[in-house]
């Protein structure tokens, strides 16, 4: 088995990424977004740096087919890392790979449409298929919704932290808890809390060379991000205030936490993710231009979403049906691997679940690209999330 995992500039892999897993992970230069002023992004200023990378994306090429080689591996599964899918288009193999990421459901007809953004949507969706090719594509989804085979398209609940299924969520939080993916937004955090200074807030952020704990005053603290401390205080808080990534609104909805969604400025996924996880589909939350928590407060009590739960407990049966799907197709004798036999570590809390078989497999070959850059996960996680 061998994990390779994609950086972008300045970006490091989380530190349960790096450790929680049993072989080395191998970081590998990636594509990624330039941010203006440390808070939306910046189109040309993206472009420009993936003509200056080029020379850095084809040095990962090149490790993508060296682990291939090396491993000989029966199943590849991708987290929309767009090289992978480069790499499947300029070398043929017959290695059966999965796709995984939330943006795939933007071609599901139960997905929200609106014509907002639509050239970043056009872009988009060309990204999504250039990551995707060649391969199975697996949507995490918020809700419940039919497969399309014909599509290679298969419906799956979202791939959460195992951490996430140990904690008991508080119903008596005091404080709300902030996560800013790019720390430029700390100013409109402090902002409403020159307005609100009763409210007790904890905001986590990635401002570079912050240090873990800095107190504005009694009631304003920022973190510096660590995600299992985050997750702790998220069980414990009143209400969550989070950018619009697939993860941090994921664990919200299991925690039964009153959500507020920021999208960053000029990213139209984390736009269509507010719609997707909104009142009218998801019900995870609701969604605004800027952390207004006052709506949050007035209006959004402690729910536990049982409907979520109990779809996010199915992760681990539809991740196995699709791997089984995808690997015993065509001929056995061909290196096809039976479902039982294919050992993880899987990016979901597999063996956490009741009558997981996660901890229980046996070490087939299995070769693992969880390629997190930051346009899809965010700075945090390698998201699922973005």
């Amino acid at each position: 088995m061998a994990v390779l995992a994609g950086v972008h500039g300045d970006r490091s892999l989380p530190d349960y990424f790096e450790h929680g897993l049993p072989v080395p992970v191998e970081s590998v230069p990636t594509l990624g977004f330039a941010l203006k002023a440390g808070r939306g992004v910046d189109v040309f200023s993206t472009l420009r740096g993936v003509m200056r990378n080029l020379g850095a994306y084809r040095a990962s090429l090149d490790a993508i087919d060296a682990a291939i080689r090396r491993e000989q591996p029966d199943l590849i599964i991708n987290f929309l890392e767009p090289l992978m899918g480069l790499y499947s288009l300029l070398n043929r193999h017959r290695i059966p790979v999965i796709t995984v990421g939330h943006q795939f459901m933007m071609e599901h007809p139960a997905f929200p449409r609106t014509r907002r953004h639509w050239m970043q949507q056009f872009g988009m969706r060309r990204f999504v298929r250039l990551a995707a090719a060649g391969s199975t594509r697996l949507a995490l989804s918020f809700y419940e919704a039919a497969d399309l085979p014909h599509r290679k398209l298969f419906v799956c609940p979202p791939l959460l932290r195992p951490e996430l299924f140990r904690l008991a969520p508080g119903a008596d939080g005091r404080f709300v808890l902030c996560y800013v993916l790019n720390h430029g937004y700390a100013a409109d955090v402090h902002r409403w809390h020159v307005e609100h200074p009763e409210v007790e807030l904890h905001c986590f952020y990635d401002r570079p060379g912050a240090p873990p704990i800095e107190q504005v005053d009694p009631t304003l603290t920022f973190h510096a991000i660590n995600g299992t401390k985050f997750l702790e205080m998220m069980a414990r808080c009143r209400a969550v205030v989070c950018m619009a990534g697939v993860e941090s609104i994921s664990e919200a909805g299991w925690l039964g936490k009153p959500l507020l969604m920021v999208p960053v400025e000029n990213h139209v996924e984390q736009f269509l993710n507010t719609l997707d996880a909104g009142p009218g589909h998801g019900r995870l939350g609701i969604a605004d231009t800027w952390f207004n928590i006052s709506r949050l407060l007035d209006n959004y009590p402690l729910q536990p979403n049982t409907a979520f739960r109990n779809w996010v407990s199915k992760a681990e049966t539809t991740l196995m049906r699709v791997i089984k799907r995808v690997t015993t197709a065509g001929d056995p004798a061909k290196g096809s691997v039976p479902a039982d036999s294919i050992c993880g570590p899987f990016p979901a809390g597999f063996d956490e679940v009741p009558g997981s078989r996660a901890s229980r497999c046996r070490g087939q070959r299995t070769a693992r690209e969880a390629m997190a850059s930051s346009s899809f996960t965010k700075s945090r996680f390698p998201d699922t999330t973005g």
